[in-house]
């Protein structure tokens, strides 16, 4: 009888250890890349947060764009047009 306890203890040892090796190495779903998967979730939610932001951002200045002294403005800044007559001096 004792010989029979330890046969079933060896044989869910067994089967646990088995089990446990499929779940972290061998099935489509292991542990191993669902780590991996956990990463990349990690990191496009950390893109889509910069995205949404940039969006904000450009939301922001296109309806500031709608304002043609706002337009004059930026267009002076960022692409160095000039009025008839205006000196522009880059600094860097």
């Amino acid at each position: 009888m004792a010989n029979n306890i330890l046969k079933d203890r060896r044989l869910w040892l067994i089967t646990i250890v088995v089990f446990i090796l499929l779940l972290t190495f061998f099935d489509r779903n292991n542990f191993l890349e669902r780590g991996k998967l956990k990463a990349r979730i990690n990191e496009l939610e950390t893109q889509k947060a910069y995205y949404l932001e940039k969006i904000e951002q450009d939301s922001t200045v296109i309806q500031r764009l709608k304002d043609n002294d706002y337009l004059e403005q930026y267009a002076r800044e960022h692409y160095l047009m000039r009025r008839e007559g205006d000196e522009v001096f880059i600094i860097e």
